[in-house]
Parts: structure tokens; C-alpha cells; sequence
């Protein structure tokens, strides 16, 4: 079996030092165009591939980062994958994929075990570990960046859509149409995105002048069987005209409830979403949404990150994109009828 090619053996073949062929690999300094095919062309013909663990310990890069998800099982977070994904291979890093399930100890565990790995940085989309102990790991050297759910912590940079502005326009939509008996189908209790999102609500509904009622709020918990359950409580206790969801997939739990019960969306009830997910396009009708910028929030987030494992301090710790209302078919102006 030959030995595999070293450094030594690209310089040799292609006339260079090795500090010449270090840096055309690196991408480092300036390497004149024919020194730079010389060096091409003799790792292809060397088959040569450079030592990862030893270029590590030179360079104190792994070229790894990590990506922590409480589940892989929502579309949104398969956007947020494809963005990393990108950036990260743009700059020359793989992706590691770690789903916690929720788990604070699997969180701890994951944590411990990408440290030891020596990863360049961690990208987490909201954690349940106390902030203590993510300003501890931080402190220790490791760069954590946090994207689309919020942890509480000011150690670690944050980068998301304005969920209270997407909200509101979300309702004040709704408004436009003429609907004021607007029920909300929120997101997960305890989380801030979806207290966000409630007081966007709320504040499209008090600037209207519209009187809130406790009545037409439920808690749908960002699933589609969550949209479903609440919707069918709000469509038993209360007069309602419209929902605005806290996303798209308990959006879709609402409009079954909603076809369920011999209402038609919309010309009996009106729907909005949250996120702007590739199926909201092709549901039945298409769903009115608030688009969430995820393959930008990942992008950012992903090169805020490299920045920071880069030694390079973050600006600033808050990083909030704008939403935009996306208008379908599941939203029509309200008719006298409905209010009877």
C-alpha cells in the first residue's frame, strides 16, 4: 500500500516551499495564478488531502460547528438547516445536527461532548439549561449563538424575526378585513417568541380599538394537534370570525377544526399563519402567513458565529429581522352574515 502524500510531496512536485502550498490551501496571503495551478494541479494529481487534526492544532480550528434543535419534526427548521448549512460550507466548516428533544440533560450532555470535540461554536435554536449555566460555557471559551427562539441570557447573541411586529400584522389584517372577533391560537406557554407574538396581537387590537376578550385566546403550542384542540374549545365557548395562529402548522390544526365543524375558511372563518412554510402555499385554500425570513436568520446567525469562533466580538446582541405579511386565500373581508 503507497504512503499517502504529504505536504512535502505537493511542494516538491509543484516547485514551491510547503509555507507556499500552506498558504494556496489555507486561502491565505497572495499566491501568483501560475503558482497556484502548480499547486492544483499537483494535489489533484497526488490525490493529496490535508491533515484536518493537524491543520487543527496549528490553526485552533476544527472547522466544525454545531447546531443544537429541540426536534427536527418542524418544516421551519429544515429552512434553518439549509441556510447554516450554506454559510458554514461557504467558509470552509461542516455542520454537525443535534436534536435535545427538550432535554435538559441531553442538552447538557450535547454540550459537554461538542466542547471536548472541539467545535468552533454552537448555534442553538432556544435551550432549557438555566442561563447560569450557558454564561459558564461561554466564559469557558465557547462561542454560542442563538437563532428564532430566544434564551435568556446576555452573554449569547440573538437572531430572529420581530415576532411581536409579524403578529400585529398578522391581526391588523384581519382588522382590515373587517373582523374584530379575532380569536388567537397561541404558541407554547413560557416561551418568549410566543409571548411576542400575543402581544403583537394585542397591540394590532388596541390600536383598532377593539376590545380584547380572554375568551378568544388558546394555547395550540406550535403543533398542528395543538391548532386543532384549541380551536375546537374556541369554536364551543365563543362567537368567533377569524384566528390568527401563532404558526403555520397549528394553522392547519385550526382549519380542520374549522372544515370539522361545517364552516368553510374563509368564507365562515378567516386564517392566518406564522412562518411561511413551503406547504402554506398548497394548503386548501392557500394559507394567508407571516413569512419568516429563516434561511436569512440562519445565514446571519451562522456567520455571527464563525465571527465570534474568529475571535471577532459581536456589535451588538440583538439581531431582528422584518416580517412580512404574505396574503392567500384563506383570508376574505368579513360579510354581515357572519356576524349573526
Amino acid at each position: 500500500m503507497s504512503a499517502r502524500p504529504t505536504i512535502y510531496d505537493v511542494a516538491r512536485l509543484a516547485g514551491v516551499s510547503t509555507a507556499t502550498v500552506s498558504r494556496a490551501l489555507n486561502g491565505s496571503g497572495q499566491i501568483a495564478p501560475a503558482t497556484g495551478a502548480a499547486i492544483d494541479a499537483a494535489v489533484r494529481q497526488l490525490k493529496y488531502r490535508p491533515n484536518t487534526v493537524a491543520r487543527s492544532l496549528v490553526t485552533k480550528s476544527t472547522q466544525t460547528i454545531a447546531l443544537l434543535l429541540p426536534d427536527i419534526a418542524n418544516p421551519f427548521y429544515a429552512a434553518l438547516v439549509s441556510g447554516i448549512q450554506e454559510r458554514a460550507l461557504a467558509a470552509g466548516s461542516a455542520m454537525l445536527l443535534c436534536t435535545t428533544e427538550g432535554d435538559p440533560e441531553r442538552e447538557e450532555q450535547y454540550l459537554s461532548l461538542l466542547r471536548a470535540k472541539q467545535v468552533d461554536g454552537v448555534l442553538v435554536d432556544g435551550l432549557v439549561l438555566p442561563p447560569e449555566r450557558i454564561t459558564e460555557l461561554v466564559r469557558e471559551g465557547l462561542p454560542i449563538v442563538c437563532l428564532d427562539r430566544d434564551i435568556d441570557s446576555t452573554s449569547v447573541p440573538l437572531v430572529q424575526v420581530d415576532n411581536r411586529l409579524g403578529a400585529r400584522l398578522a391581526t391588523e389584517h384581519l382588522l382590515a378585513l373587517g373582523h374584530t372577533r379575532i380569536a388567537h391560537v397561541a404558541g407554547a406557554p413560557g416561551l418568549r417568541i410566543s409571548d411576542e407574538r400575543v402581544k403583537g396581537y394585542r397591540d394590532a387590537l388596541a390600536a383598532a380599538g377593539v376590545e380584547r376578550d380572554p375568551a378568544l385566546v388558546a394555547v395550540g403550542g406550535f403543533t398542528e394537534e395543538g391548532g386543532y384542540e384549541a380551536t375546537r374549545s374556541l369554536l364551543g365557548a365563543s362567537q368567533l370570525t377569524a384566528v390568527f395562529a401563532a404558526n403555520d402548522l397549528s394553522a392547519l390544526g385550526v382549519m380542520h377544526a374549522i372544515a370539522e365543524s361545517g364552516r368553510r375558511v374563509p368564507d365562515d372563518v378567516s386564517v392566518v399563519g406564522f412562518d411561511d412554510l413551503r406547504l402554506a402555499g398548497h394548503t386548501t385554500p392557500p394559507l394567508t402567513t407571516v413569512h419568516q425570513p429563516a434561511f436569512e436568520i440562519a445565514q446571519r446567525a451562522t456567520q455571527l458565529l464563525l465571527d465570534l469562533a474568529g475571535g471577532r466580538a459581536a456589535a451588538q446582541r440583538l439581531h431582528l429581522l422584518e416580517p412580512q405579511l404574505v396574503v392567500r386565500g384563506s383570508t376574505c373581508p368579513i360579510r354581515l352574515t357572519k356576524i349573526m
